[in-house]
This record gives structure tokens, sequence and C-alpha cells, in this order.
């Protein structure tokens, strides 16, 4: 039997989320995202768009007006998953970059109206938060990083030492051929 959560967020609330781009293992913290309860689209500052390392998408000049009744424009998007900092769910979300030179943004992202609610995020879900490509194993990932930079270390003593041993003959045959002449 399923509860009968109350999934209404308070009108402009100040939220903490994470965001990743597909193919990406770290997500990005967004300490200062706002849930609005006006915006037609979600928006996220290009900065915090630029450390996502998602793939960034040219489109038409699009405005968007939030809650304070102050107007943004984009000229690209970027597609990313997102979700709650205590969340159990994410969320697919098409983010429009908003490249702000006139003043500093005061918030790192805005979720328009129709974004998922902290209240429904926190039904669990038998989902992972997210996950590597198929095949991949974050923890085996690590294990292979770790061995090839051992084999690589490996690699530079060796060729350290066959360089040594290779001058070491060199400098012998002639100081021999020194002597004897």
């Amino acid at each position: 039997m399923v509860n009968n959560l109350n999934l209404h967020i308070a009108s402009n609330t100040k939220v903490c989320i994470l965001v990743i781009a597909d193919g990406r293992e770290q997500p990005v913290r967004l300490s200062n995202a706002v849930h609005d309860s006006v915006a037609s689209k979600s928006l996220i500052s290009k900065s915090k768009a630029t450390a996502s390392r998602g793939s960034v998408k040219s489109s038409t000049s699009t405005t968007v007006t939030d809650h304070s009744g102050t107007t943004y424009t984009s000229k690209s998007t970027i597609a990313l998953r997102w979700y709650y900092e205590d969340g159990t769910q994410t969320f697919p979300e098409t983010f429009h970059i908003v490249e702000s030179a006139t003043k500093d943004l005061l918030w790192d992202a805005i979720l328009c109206k129709t974004a998922e609610s902290p209240a429904a995020a926190l039904v669990p879900q038998a989902h992972p938060h997210f996950g590597l490509p198929n095949g991949k194993d974050g923890k085996r990932e690590d294990e292979r990083r770790v061995r090839a930079a051992m084999d690589q270390e490996r690699y530079k003593k060796e060729r350290q030492e066959q360089a040594e041993r290779i001058r070491n003959a060199y400098v012998k045959k002639h100081a021999g051929a020194v002597k004897h002449g």
C-alpha cells in the first residue's frame, strides 16, 4: 500500500540539487538552486553547465521569466539528470544556459514549475542515482586505473635500469679500451 504523500512544495523554495551529464561519474553540486513556481523552463548558470562537462547544444534565443519577474535569455541548452541532495531518484531535464555578463546570478539553477518536488523525489525507488555505461563497473574501473598507473611506473623504472646497464657497459668497454690502448 502506498502512502499518500503531500507532494507540494512551497513556491520559490531554495533547494540543493546535484546534476550529472550522461557518461560522467561525478555529479556537480548546485547548493543554490531554486524550485520556481513561475518559470516555464529550467535554467542553469553557464559556470555550472560547464562544470558538469555535458554536451551543450545551440538553440534559438529563449526567454524565461522567474517568480520575481526577472527575465533571462538563453541561446543554448544542456541535457542533464538531476536529483535532490537527499533524494533517491534522478530526473532528466533540459536546462537552458544563462550567461550573465551584466551581473552575477543569485542562483546556480532554477527548476521550472513542473519539476519534481522534493517530497516526490524522496519516494524510494529501485533504481540507483545513476550508473556507468553498460558493462562498466566503477570499482573495477578504479582498479584498472590503479593497475595502469603501477604498470606505467614499472615500465619507467625498467627503462631507467636498462639505460643504466647500457651506460655502464659502454663505460666499461671504453674504459678497457683506453687502458689497453
